[in-house]
């Protein structure tokens, strides 16, 4: 089809998840020669995510001239979106917004973003079940597109023995240690080969993050009693991230849900064998063929954040069987050579950039052939829903000013006098 093009924003240039998900996409539109306009969002953002160059990224764009956006950023990032120039982005285009969701429903406070966009793109087929259970809008499954080049690093960069064998989860602190579960996995290694052994070692990765004292204090308690675990807490550029899951002899995560799971892909396609929680995103692309599934039973994930609820459920994983997955792979390394050969044929079949490249080609074919049709009220709704994002905001705000300590002796001693008078008399601000 002639003259189709497309808008894509996001953070481009960052080192972290929902950056690689943007270079995902651009990587699969480059792979199928689709012009577009990369728009870079650089807002609220901690200062320790890395700023890096990326080869699928030629040039940014300051304007979006296609018909059609791409906004790859979630829902926790969408209303900054419109306080820095989102309305004006949006407006008189087709809107695709690109969404990951890792719990089984999507919540309602998100639900407030539907009416600024035409249609919902997500990675995987369990992120995408969660959000169409309340999308008034079509809601299509993109896979992450996986190519990587470069592992220029061996493990002396890392300060890593050549000897040792070493099992390797990452996790962000910002993306939940719970549902990352990395103590998890420090309970299955430790199941597997016990304490401060010399020769088999597992390599817990996180990035820098302020704050989350109280998560570190948990990871550094077992540091304590084992000195076979090493803690790996700093920001890496790409092709380090990349040399790291390389140099190492297996990938393990024990998440408890996922919303589409890159690093486990990534470690796939490096040939690696990886040991993963057999529940959500990752799913996609996992089986018992070409991975090692660790066992689970659902549990309440109602505690997960300040939008889950008692609705919610996650993995809990088997430690058990994680355990005898890992003691399976050190045991048996030419069984694991075949997994994780198959691992990576597999990836690189269903998640070449080229295939998702034509998925995506095909998906704005038809969005293009129809761009003409009426609206339905489209604009009158995307009014409401910006409205609504405003309103959120200002009742985010009411409710921080109401916790400092001089507005809350205020409301009580308003409370006390309602109650001698028999009134319920309230501030305007209320």
């Amino acid at each position: 089809m002639k003259n189709l093009s497309v808008n894509i924003i996001g953070y481009i240039n960052k080192q972290f998840g929902l950056g690689e998900g943007t270079r995902a996409n651009i990587r699969s539109l480059n792979a199928i020669d689709l012009p577009l306009e990369i728009n870079d969002f650089n807002f609220n953002i901690v200062d320790t995510i890395k700023d890096q160059n990326h080869d699928e990224i030629s040039k940014l764009s300051l304007s979006n001239n296609s018909p059609i956006n791409i906004v790859q950023l979630n829902i926790d990032k969408l209303t900054t979106f419109i306080e820095h120039g989102g309305s004006e982005y949006l407006k008189g285009k087709y809107n695709i917004g690109f969404w990951v969701w890792e719990l089984n429903n999507f919540p309602k406070e998100g639900q407030k973003f539907y009416n600024l966009f035409d249609e919902i793109w997500t990675p995987s087929s369990f992120s995408a079940a969660s959000i169409a259970k309340s999308s008034p809008i079509p809601v299509i499954t993109i896979p992450h597109s996986i190519n990587i080049n470069r592992t220029p690093h061996k493990r002396s960069h890392f300060g890593l023995e050549d000897e040792c064998f070493y099992f390797l989860s990452i996790f962000d602190y910002s993306s939940s240690i719970e549902r990352k579960n990395p103590l998890g996995t420090i309970s299955a290694y430790e199941k597997a080969f016990g304490i401060n052994n010399p020769k088999i070692k597992l390599i817990i990765k996180s990035s820098i993050r302020p704050g989350y004292k109280e998560e570190k204090s948990l990871i550094e308690e077992r540091l304590k009693i084992n000195s076979s675990i090493i803690y790996i807490e700093r920001s890496l550029e790409r092709d380090e991230i990349y040399s790291l899951i390389n140099v190492c002899d297996c990938f393990i995560s024990l998440h408890k849900s996922e919303g589409f799971g890159l690093t486990m892909a990534e470690a796939m396609f490096l040939n690696k064998p990886v040991i993963a929680t057999a529940y959500s995103g990752n799913t996609d692309f996992m089986n018992v063929n070409n991975s090692f599934m660790v066992k689970y039973s659902l549990t309440s994930a109602k505690n997960y954040n300040n939008m889950s609820t008692d609705q919610d459920l996650w993995a809990e994983p088997n430690i058990e069987h994680a355990a005898e997955c890992m003691k399976d792979i050190y045991n048996n390394p030419t069984h694991a050579s075949q997994i994780a050969r198959q691992g990576m044929l597999d990836i690189k079949n269903q998640l070449n950039p080229k295939k998702t490249g034509i998925t995506i080609k095909n998906r704005l074919e038809l969005i293009q052939e129809n761009l003409n049709e009426p609206k339905n009220h489209k604009e009158y709704l995307n009014k409401i829903s910006l409205q609504q994002i405003k309103i959120g905001e200002l009742e985010e705000k009411l409710n921080s000013i109401k916790k400092l300590p001089s507005v809350q002796l205020k409301l009580k001693f308003k409370d006390f006098k309602n109650r001698i008078s028999g009134k319920d008399r309230k501030y305007n601000w209320e």
